[in-house]
C-alpha cells in the first residue's frame, strides 16, 4: 500500500483513531458515495491532535532546520562538502522537562512528511515518546528524513528527474543524523550544556522503517547514538516477501475469523480461475462487479490490487480499523442476509456450503469496498455497471512521500514490492516500509490473488520511473548490497533493544530475539490509547530498565561533562 497511508495509519491508531479519524469502535453513519470517498482524506490536521487529548500543548513545538550536505560522503570522494550542494533538515525539540546531565531523545519518523507526527510526540500527554522523555528528564527530538516532507534538496513530484533521487538512500539519511547530532545545541534557549554525544547519550527511537534506522545508527555510528529501541524493525532486505500474509492467516484464525479466511481464500482462488481463463467477458464483467464501469480496462494484476484493500488496516489495526478493517468486512462476509432473518456462517464459513461463487458475489457488494480502493488507490471507480468511472489502477504514484518511497524500495529495500499489490501503493501505505515485494502467499493460507506477483510488483517501480538508467536504478532492488551494507538478521548492535509484535507481517525480517507481544502486529508498544495490548506496556517496561542500566554506564568522552565539570555517569 500506499507508505505515505502507512505511516498516517501507525499515527492514527497511536491516538486512538480509525484511519478514517473517527475514534476507535465508532460505527459508520453512511455509506460514502465514490465522490464523497474521494475527497476524504488520511491526513491528521492539527485539530484532530488537540481533540485526543483535552490538555493544552505544554509548550510551542516549531519546525527548526539544519543545513545538511546532500551528499555527505563527498569527503570521501575527496570533493568539497558542499560539492552537491546543501539542503535543509526538518526537525522540532521539546526541552521543557529537560534537567542537566539527562539524555537527548530522538524519534526518527522515516519515510513521511514529520510534521504531524512531530506535533503529535512531543506535545501530546498519550504519546508515549513524550512520556519517555519526560521520565529520563530529558530533551526530544523528532527527525524527518531526507527527501520527505520540507527535508528535500529536491522538490518531489512526477516530474522530477531520477537523477535527483541518487543521494535518497538509507546510507546518507543516517550520515545525516550523525552529522547533526554532533552540532546540536540550545544555547539559545538559555540550556548552556553541551548536548552533543561526546558530552551527553543520546537515544535514538524509531518504529519498522524507522526502528531500522535506530539500530543501523547503533551499529555504524555507536559513539554517536549511545542506545536504540528498534521496534517492529524489518533489518532483512528481501525480494520475496510473500510470507507477509502468514501471520495475518494465523492472527485471523487467534483472533475467531477462520471462517472468514478460508471464506477469503477460496473466493481469490475463484477470481485467479476466472482471470486465468480465455473468457475475456467473464474477467472484465468480474471487475466491473466490483468496481464498476470503466474497470474492466484494467490488468489483472491492477485489479488484483485494488482487492488486497481488505488486508491494508492489518498492521496498524489488527481486525480492527473501521470500514478498512477485517471484522467490519468479516461480518458482512459471514452473513447471508437472503432470507427472513440474517444467518451468521459457522467455522467452516459459507464457501464449503453456497460455494466461491456466492462468497466473491457478496465480498463485491460490501458496502465500503469501492469507497477504500478510490480513496488508497487515487481513482473514482463508480462501484455502479450504469455509471462510467475514471477507474484508472495504473498510474504513477502522485503523492511526494509515496515517490520517495517507491525510489527506496525499488533500489534499495524491495520491501514494499512485497508487502501488498495493493497498486503497491496500498501495499506500502498500510503496511510501512522495507523494501520487500509482498507477492501472494500461494498455498492453504493465501489471501490475496496469484497476480500480486514479484513480475507485477517490479512493474511499479519501473513504471514511476521509466527514464531512469540501470546504473542508478537496478532492474531489481539490490537488497544483497544492502544487507552487506547493514548487515540484515546478522546485525548485532549493542545498547539496542528489539521488540515485535506476535502477528506483524513484518516480523520474519527483524533480528531474532527481543521481546514478542502477544496478540499484536506493527509497533504495538508505541501506543498507550485506543488499540493496546498488555504486552505493549510490558515491552515499554523492559526498554526503560534497559535503558537506564546502559545509561548509567554511559561516560562522556573527551574528559569534562556536559556542563564542562568533571565527567561522572548518568544517575537518573
Amino acid at each position: 500500500m500506499n507508505n505515505a497511508f502507512a505511516r498516517s495509519f501507525a499515527l492514527l491508531a497511536d491516538m486512538g483513531l480509525n484511519p478514517d479519524g473517527t475514534p476507535i469502535d465508532t460505527p459508520p453513519t453512511n455509506i460514502p458515495s465514490f465522490i464523497e470517498a474521494k475527497k476524504l482524506s488520511l491526513k491528521v490536521s492539527t485539530a484532530s491532535l488537540h481533540s485526543a487529548s483535552t490538555q493544552p500543548p505544554p509548550e510551542q513545538i516549531v519546525p527548526e532546520y539544519v543545513e545538511l550536505p546532500t551528499d555527505a560522503f563527498a569527503a570521501s570522494k575527496n570533493q568539497a562538502t558542499s560539492y552537491h550542494g546543501t539542503f535543509y533538515n526538518r526537525y522540532w525539540v521539546s526541552s521543557r522537562a529537560y534537567k542537566p546531565g539527562s539524555p537527548v531523545f530522538l524519534y526518527d519518523v522515516g519515510e513521511s512528511d514529520a510534521s504531524t507526527n512531530a506535533l503529535y510526540r512531543l506535545q501530546d500527554p498519550t504519546s508515549f515518546f513524550r512520556q519517555l522523555v519526560e521520565k529520563y528528564n530529558g530533551i526530544g527530538i523528532v527527525w524527518e528524513h531526507r527527501f520527505y516532507g520540507n527535508s528535500s534538496p529536491t522538490p518531489v513530484d512526477v516530474n522530477t528527474p531520477p537523477e535527483d533521487f541518487v543521494f535518497l538512500n538509507t546510507e546518507q539519511s543516517l550520515a545525516d543524523v550523525d552529522r547533526f547530532a554532533k552540532q546540536f545545541s540550545l544555547r539559545d534557549r538559555g540550556i548552556n550544556y553541551t548536548l552533543t554525544p561526546d558530552k551527553t547519550p543520546w537515544v535514538m527511537v524509531g518504529g519498522s522503517y524507522p526502528g531500522m534506522r535506530a539500530a543501523f545508527m547503533r551499529n555504524k555510528y555507536p559513539s554517536t547514538i549511545a542506545a536504540a529501541w528498534a521496534s517492529s524493525a524489518p533489518v532483512q532486505a528481501t525480494i520475496d516477501q510473500s510470507n507477509y500474509y502468514e501471520p495475518m492467516w494465523q492472527g485471523l484464525q487467534r483472533y475467531g475469523f477462520g471462517n472468514c479466511s478460508r471464506d477469503v481464500r477460496a473466493a481469490v482462488r475463484w477470481i485467479d480461475g476466472v482471470l486465468d481463463s480465455a473468457n475475456a467477458t467473464a474477467a472484465e464483467g468480474l471487475k466491473v462487479m466490483f468496481l464498476g464501469k470503466g474497470a474492466e480496462r484494467n490488468t489483472h494484476a491492477t485489479f488484483a490490487d485494488a482487492l488486497t484493500t481488505i488486508t491494508a488496516a492489518w498492521m496498524s489495526y489488527g481486525v480492527e480499523g473501521g470500514v478498512l478493517g477485517f471484522r467490519r468486512f468479516c461480518d458482512w462476509i459471514e452473513t447471508d442476509a437472503d432470507g427472513m432473518k440474517p444467518v451468521v456462517a459457522g467455522a467452516q464459513g459459507w464457501s464449503g456450503i453456497k460455494g466461491a461463487k456466492w462468497v466473491v458475489e457478496r465480498w463485491a457488494t460490501y458496502p465500503w469496498f469501492v469507497g477504500n480502493v478510490n480513496r488508497y488507490l487515487e481513482t473514482e471507480c463508480s462501484g455502479r455497471d450504469d455509471v462510467e468511472g475514471k477507474c484508472d489502477l495504473d498510474r504513477k504514484f502522485t503523492d511526494p512521500q509515496m515517490i520517495s518511497w517507491t525510489w527506496q524500495f525499488c533500489t534499495q529495500w524491495g520491501e514494499s514490492m512485497m508487502r501488498y499489490d495493493l497498486r503497491f501503493r496500498l501495499h506500502v501505505l498500510i503496511n510501512g516500509i522495507s523494501g520487500f515485494f509482498q507477492s501472494a502467499n500461494l498455498g492453504p493460507r493465501q489471501l490475496v490473488s496469484k497476480y500480486n506477483s514479484l513480475t507485477h510488483w517490479r512493474s511499479i517501480c519501473h513504471r514511476q520511473f521509466p527514464t531512469a538508467s540501470p546504473d542508478i536504478f537496478p532492474s531489481w532492488p539490490d537488497v544483497a548490497r544492502t544487507n552487506r551494507i547493514f548487515g540484515g538478521w546478522s546485525i548485532r548492535p549493542s545498547n539496542t533493544y528489539w521488540s515485535n509484535g506476535e502477528f506483524d507481517p513484518w516480523r520474519s525480517l527483524s533480528r531474532a530475539g527481543g521481546y514478542v507481544i502477544e496478540n499484536a502486529q506493527h509497533c504495538y508498544d508505541f501506543r498507550t490509547t485506543g488499540l493496546t495490548v498488555p504486552g505493549g506496556e510490558v515491552s515499554r517496561r523492559i526498554f526503560e530498565e534497559k535503558l537506564t542500566g546502559w545509561l548509567k554506564s554511559w561516560r562522556p568522552r573527551g574528559g569534562g561533562s556536559a556542563s564542562g565539570k568533571p565527567g561522572r555517569p548518568w544517575r537518573g
